[in-house]
Parts: C-alpha cells; sequence; structure tokens
C-alpha cells in the first residue's frame, strides 16, 4: 500500500513560480519577459519607501517602403507600447508584447519590429525617479519567448 505523502510549502510556490502564468502571459509571438534585479542599495532604498518600479516597453520599427507617411517625427512607425508596475523587488515580469503591433506590422520595413525596454521608479513616494536602470534596445524577435536581464541601482550608486 502507498502513502500520498503531502507536498512541502515551499515545493508548490516553487512549482507555481516556474510554471505559473507568467509564462501562459507570453505565449503570443511578441510576448517576453524582464528578468528584474536591483543592487543592495536599490534594494533597501526602495522596500524602506514602499516604492514600485514601472517596466515600459515601447515598439516601432523603421517604414516600409510607400508607409512613410505613417511615420512619426523621427521617421519610425509607432507599434505602441506595454507597461507592468510592480512592488520593487527582483521579479521575473511577463510582457505580452501587445501595443499595436499586429494592426500596424505591415507598416514596418521587413516586417521587423523594435522594442526599447525601460524600468524606473514608480514614484509612490516622491515625485522623482530613483533608479538607473539597463535598458534593452533593439529586436523584439532577438527576445521574444525569452526573459531579458534588466539590472538597477540607485542613480549616483
Amino acid at each position: 500500500m502507498s502513502t500520498i505523502r503531502p507536498v512541502p510549502l515551499a515545493a508548490m510556490i516553487l512549482i507555481s513560480l516556474l510554471s505559473g502564468p507568467a509564462a501562459a502571459d507570453i505565449a503570443g509571438p511578441w510576448g517576453f519577459q524582464v528578468d528584474l534585479t536591483f543592487s543592495q542599495a536599490a534594494a533597501s532604498k526602495l522596500q524602506a519607501l514602499k516604492e514600485g518600479v514601472v517596466i515600459a516597453a515601447y515598439y516601432s520599427g523603421e517604414p516600409a517602403t510607400g508607409a512613410e507617411e505613417h511615420a512619426d517625427q523621427i521617421g519610425m512607425i509607432n507599434l505602441g507600447e506595454d507597461r507592468a508596475e510592480r512592488d520593487g523587488e527582483p521579479a521575473v515580469v511577463a510582457i505580452p508584447g501587445k501595443g499595436d503591433i499586429e494592426t500596424r506590422l505591415h507598416w514596418v520595413k521587413d516586417g521587423e519590429p523594435l522594442v526599447n525596454i525601460n524600468v524606473y521608479s514608480a514614484r509612490r513616494s516622491g515625485p522623482d525617479n530613483l533608479l538607473d536602470c539597463d535598458v534593452y534596445d533593439g529586436p523584439l524577435k532577438a527576445i521574444a519567448g525569452n526573459a531579458t536581464k534588466i539590472g538597477c541601482k540607485l542613480i549616483g550608486e
């Protein structure tokens, strides 16, 4: 006769983190994840102030021949944006890659969208950004379906 053993809580949490909604949220062709980390000083300051962070993804592309009339003031096709606000703690954050990519992709040269990912403090505790974070600025297809590391420290650190 076999015995059923309860799964320890820590194991259940780990399983849910590894197979939870983040993986489902990037199921579309343009979704990706941001692996967000903080220096010790940044983590301490964010926690002390109960400050959050914003992950902003801005999508664009070079105009295809004949689509130049749809370009913005800097000559790019605006494909929209995604934003996610989180508490100021390390996390892997799913970004769906929605924006207006699918509806405007036919205006983009070779159908190759670009993404610019910025992370900054949510300004819950004051009017100024507290963080100096890495930036990703490149082809969306290079990170689609993957996790991109973005590290943050305090401005001036």
